[in-house]
């Protein structure tokens, strides 16, 4: 249980995305990417009213490596931001 003297806070998690090990471009032949890269690491801080008895759950996803936030006010919305963080991420590495 996550429960403190002030209830649960701040929660930071890592949410990273396993992945088959492939190679990436550019990258020297016979190396891997890691399963869990960092560039796909996140912090997630939980709202003062997110606990288990409230129903809700609601907070801020920050990108650890470029530093994009955003707010989410449900699990639908969190792995929605996910999702797009990656998915623009991705886009902005290809157009480089």
């Amino acid at each position: 249980m996550f429960r403190g003297s002030s209830g649960l806070g701040a929660l930071a998690l890592r949410i990273t995305s396993a992945m088959k090990p492939k190679k990436p471009d550019g990258q020297e032949p016979g190396t891997i990417e890691p399963a869990l890269p960092s560039w796909k690491g996140f912090v997630i801080q939980l709202s003062h009213d997110t606990t288990p008895d409230s129903g809700i759950f609601a907070g801020r996803i920050e990108h650890l490596g470029s530093g994009r936030r955003q707010r989410f006010a449900s699990g639908k919305e969190l792995l929605s931001a996910v999702m797009r963080l990656l998915s623009d991420l991705e886009a902005s590495s290809k157009g480089q």
